[in-house]
């Protein structure tokens, strides 16, 4: 199976709007700096708070260990890279990643409130051209993220190189629900009612269009399973969560 086979382009309204931008990358990095302000509130009121229990399981999953390194790629604020932390073993560190100023600076701030800025450290960086040498991690992750990649095969292949053999890479993701009803309902409530309540809590319906057009461009659970086989991860996996509203993707860098 190749890479085309499973990607589908974005709609002429996207692509439009990512070609006056720049390109995608340009396109995400100003949405984000613009909703840096809402995002975890938003984040709380679109999931009814259940981001925080997908974000539990997606790091049970990591499953680090004391002493271990690992890294969160497009860390926003740094929630996921928190949860990890605190669900790891003692001297458990983490580096989170993300090309967006607006909301690591809201992270730093978070996490001198938490008292955790000496076991996480937040940097400026791209995921799709990781500044880390082969092999440095323990385990990597992401949170609503490689939806947004311009390069998804080239995001993954990213992290499969920084992580360590035997590490295992952990996925968080909006998905299609798999049931035609509640898929049906699922839809309807992200193309339709979180833009508007993007427009009221953050003055920006756009950029939470952005979110329901994303998504129908990214690939069903199957075949993000398929693709990140096709890069090297073993032992792939994945979780519907909520009815299928999200999935967390499992995979395992083979040793040797």
């Amino acid at each position: 199976m190749k890479d085309v086979e499973i990607m589908q382009p974005a709609s002429s309204e996207l692509q439009q709007r990512f070609e006056a931008a720049g390109g995608k990358p340009s396109y995400v990095r100003g949405m984000f700096g613009r909703i840096a302000g809402v995002y975890d509130l938003m984040n709380r009121l679109m999931t009814g708070g259940l981001d925080a229990r997908w974000r539990s399981f997606a790091v049970r999953q990591l499953a680090l260990g004391a002493d271990a390194l690992g890294l969160d790629v497009g860390t926003g604020t740094g929630d996921l890279a928190i949860a990890a932390v605190r669900a790891a073993g003692p001297r458990t560190r983490m580096i989170g990643v993300d090309f967006t100023t607006e909301m690591l600076e809201i992270g730093r701030k978070k996490l001198e409130r938490l008292h955790l800025a000496d076991r996480i450290e937040l940097k400026q960086g791209d995921g799709e051209h990781l500044n880390f040498p082969d092999n440095t991690f323990d385990g990597v992750c992401s949170a609503f993220v490689v939806r947004n990649l311009a390069d998804l095969p080239g995001g993954l292949r990213e992290q499969f190189r920084v992580l360590k053999p035997g590490g295992r890479m952990v996925c968080l993701e909006i998905t299609h629900p798999p049931g035609p009803i509640f898929g049906g309902l699922f839809h309807l409530y992200f193309d339709r009612i979180i833009p508007l309540m993007g427009k009221v809590v953050g003055k920006s319906f756009e950029s939470y269009r952005y979110l329901h057009q994303s998504l129908a461009v990214f690939p069903r659970a199957p075949q993000l399973k398929a693709l990140m086989e096709q890069v090297g991860f073993t032992d792939v996996r994945y979780h519907y969560l909520t009815g299928g509203v999200v999935a967390v993707h499992v995979g395992t860098k083979p040793n040797g």
